[in-house]
């Protein structure tokens, strides 16, 4: 394997998950601590996969947002709130 799109094609659905689950805990299955250049790559790896594997509503990181009948995204929809907004 030459490039990063190589590896990410040759990997399976279980082996994604094995990584995304290091990711989460850091550290492998046997116990051996992810460092912080290994965690890197596998997010990039992982989010790659997503990317060419899955569909939007599927990808890591994918949050549903509401269209408006003109096609816009509804802003009122955002999990994340703006600081602009009073939260009293």
């Amino acid at each position: 394997m030459n490039t990063v799109n190589e590896l990410v094609e040759s990997l399976t659905p279980s082996m994604v998950s094995d990584l995304k689950q290091a990711i989460e805990l850091g550290k492998f299955p046997d116990g051996r601590v992810v460092s912080r250049e290994q965690k890197e790559l596998m997010i990039e790896a992982t989010i790659l996969y997503d990317a060419l594997k899955l569909p939007e509503e599927e990808r890591t990181g994918f949050i549903h947002r509401k269209k408006q009948a003109s096609g816009i995204m509804d802003a009122t929809s955002d999990v994340i709130p703006s600081k602009d907004i009073d939260h009293d």
